[in-house]
């Protein structure tokens, strides 16, 4: 599925990005080379990423599927 349609990545993009090191969605779009244009992707990414990082909000304690990191 597309994430960011204004740079066209994927979320299958965006997880190996998380995968290769990315850590947070402003290094996501490091990865890519660019930055958020009109932000409808920032909170699916961000999403992505922290689902990449184990879990949402990586233990933060705010996780809605019940998750600690």
């Amino acid at each position: 599925m597309y994430v960011c349609l204004c740079h066209g990545f994927t979320d299958r993009q965006v997880r190996a990005a998380v995968t290769e090191g990315a850590g947070s969605t402003q290094e996501v779009f490091r990865h890519f080379d660019s930055k958020p244009r009109c932000g409808k992707c920032v909170s699916t990414v961000r999403e992505l990423v922290d689902e990449g990082k184990g879990g949402c909000g990586g233990g933060s304690g705010g996780c809605p599927c019940g998750k600690r990191g």
